[in-house]
């Protein structure tokens, strides 16, 4: 620890020499070039470091806010594929309807869609956690760009809405739910962006 604030003070030092005795030339130093400072008759290559923020792990205020950064984090991992998934369903269905003609095609298309993904999703969707689920709700509104239960309503009509809204509450969801990047859902954003940006991989 005490190496650690040795070397800060040595690059916050060089830095403020840095401003009156930097050269625009560079050395070269193990295939690198780096600007460099002259004190007397030594020249010094300069490296400036990122600025690192030292915690204390044996806090336990901040293990327990880690450890629920990482369930969190680990927990969107797991269900933010099936609201990319619920995204590309809705544009593939609302391209499909828009090339059928009548009401009746356009009941049996979303009646064999609806039949499929139980088929192929119903299974794993039921293993999701209570969290889990309430992220997943979150994330459909972010990435289709209406709740869940306006996705209902829209697909099924307002009965099954009501109706999937009530079940839902007994299990501590709520399909009305919107999704807050700014607010409630800051980290959740984070955690996407890292995501889709191929910070984080899975």
């Amino acid at each position: 620890m005490r190496s650690i604030f040795v070397l800060i003070f040595i690059v916050c030092f060089s830095s403020f020499h840095l401003s009156a005795q930097v050269h625009k030339d560079s050395v070269k130093i193990a295939g690198y070039r780096l600007p460099f400072i002259i004190e007397g008759t030594d020249t010094i290559p300069v490296v400036n470091l990122p600025i690192i923020t030292i915690e204390d792990l044996s806090n336990p205020e901040y293990l327990k806010n880690l450890q629920a950064y990482y369930r969190l984090r680990y927990n969107v991992i797991k269900v933010y594929p099936y609201a990319r998934l619920a995204a590309v369903k809705l544009q593939e269905m609302d391209m499909a309807m828009k090339r059928l003609s009548s009401d009746r095609e356009r009941r049996k298309y979303r009646k064999g869609t609806e039949e499929q993904l139980r088929k192929d999703f119903e299974d794993q969707i039921k293993k999701l956690s209570i969290n889990q689920g309430n992220i997943l709700i979150k994330l459909i509104d972010r990435e289709t760009g209406h709740t869940s239960y306006e996705l209902i309503k829209e697909l099924k009509g307002s009965f099954n809405a009501f109706f999937s809204q009530g079940v839902a509450k007994l299990f501590k969801h709520n399909l009305k739910d919107s999704y807050d990047p700014e607010g409630d859902d800051k980290t959740i954003e984070q955690i996407v962006r890292q995501i889709e940006t191929g910070q984080i991989t899975f």
